[in-house]
């Protein structure tokens, strides 16, 4: 059976601030590198139209962690030692994100990650 992974999933390097049009995709998952010790806070906003965003409300809208407002934030552990001293425990951290329910545009502030990337999924219109 061939998979049709390009066909149900879109990739994009983003900056912090972003819009991102969702239309057809339920889910995203935001790519993101964290030092050591360091924290990541993401906040979803969403718009109709593109120009006003409103936070999220949604409790869920990280299926991972329930919060308030649509904003969630990752501490990455503290680099760790070994017998031959510190280990840098740097690390793409993978943020999952419910678009459901969320209006067509969407707006991802992330504070603490100069590197980020967005694979949006969960085609809500499957290739035959």
């Amino acid at each position: 059976m061939k998979r049709n992974l390009f066909q149900n999933v879109l990739v994009m390097p983003c900056k912090s601030g972003d819009v991102i049009d969702r239309e057809g995709y339920l889910s995203a998952v935001v790519g993101a590198v964290v030092s050591s010790g360091g924290s990541m806070t993401v906040t979803v906003e969403h718009s109709d139209d593109g120009e006003t965003f409103v936070p999220v409300t949604d409790e869920r809208v990280f299926p991972d962690q329930q919060t308030e407002g649509g904003k969630f934030t990752f501490k990455e552990p503290v680099a760790a030692e070994d017998e031959e001293g510190p280990v840098d425990t740097t690390g793409v951290v993978n943020v999952e994100v419910d678009l459901l329910g969320l209006k067509q545009f969407v707006k991802l502030t992330v504070e603490g990650s100069d590197s980020l990337a967005v694979v949006l999924s969960d085609s809500s219109v499957q290739p035959v």
